[in-house]
């Protein structure tokens, strides 16, 4: 399963290629965190913002990817987490 990462043209602090980086870095310690119970991952980092976007069997699978990824992103004033659960 091979995540998506999506990057915007610009974030509130640095240049696409760092948001590129920064979503890469999410999608691994949310791989490795959720052990692989999210499926179709993405991660956008656009605007000083990040989102999840996915699909997952179980809110408590969900909630593993959210804490995952603030462990990366502390200082990130916008989160979302649109990961489906179904």
């Amino acid at each position: 399963m091979k995540a998506h990462v999506r990057t915007g043209s610009t974030m509130d602090d640095g240049s696409t290629r760092d948001h590129e980086d920064l979503g890469l870095r999410i999608e691994a310690h949310i791989t490795r965190q959720a052990c692989g119970r999210i499926r179709d991952l993405q991660v956008t980092c656009s605007e000083g913002r990040v989102t999840l976007r996915g699909r997952t069997s179980t809110y408590y699978a969900k909630q593993l990817a959210q804490h995952a990824a603030l462990d990366i992103v502390a200082g990130v004033h916008r989160f979302a987490n649109l990961i489906v659960v179904s």
